[in-house]
């Protein structure tokens, strides 16, 4: 079993959460269209910076937003059973995850990697040859691209 498998393993059992079931089932998905040949270059290179992207949308940025909805009493009413002081510091926590995944979440390896598979498949990998320059120029690049692509949502 892959380490992605046993992650999805821990998961299970928290399908009562409403959606949780559709997330861990699209991620699924993913993995095994990759296994089995049916995940193009296309999609691949635009499902990449999904993962992470350092010019957004990601879903670390979804999933920090999230965190924050929940957290808050004005859209969880759930939270409205607490006390004042634990409603604040929660919301108060749900603020901060979101501030330190878009300043701290590392997100140029799988935008990077995109860039490689973005370059390969137009004939002109320099993957060995990247400086800092290059791999922000590259980047910028995949950006542009993934906002073309056929296959990215809209």
């Amino acid at each position: 079993m892959s380490d992605l498998h046993d992650a999805l393993a821990d998961f299970q059992g928290l399908d009562w959460i409403p959606g949780i079931a559709h997330i861990l089932t699209g991620i699924q998905e993913i993995a095994d269209a990759a296994t089995r040949g049916q995940l193009s270059l296309d999609a691949t290179q635009t499902t990449l910076p999904l993962t992470a992207n350092p010019d957004g949308p990601d879903l670390p940025q979804l999933l920090s937003l999230l965190a924050a909805h929940l957290t808050n009493q004005d859209t969880n009413q759930a939270l409205t059973a607490l006390d004042d002081d634990t409603r604040k510091t929660v919301q108060r926590m749900g603020e901060n995850h979101v501030r330190e995944t878009a300043d701290y979440t590392p997100r140029d390896y799988p935008n990077d990697a995109a860039g490689l598979i973005y370059e390969a498949a137009e004939g002109r990998s320099n993957a060995m040859n990247l400086t800092d320059d290059g791999r922000k120029a590259l980047s910028e690049k995949v950006r542009k691209a993934n906002k073309q692509s056929a296959s990215r949502p809209r």
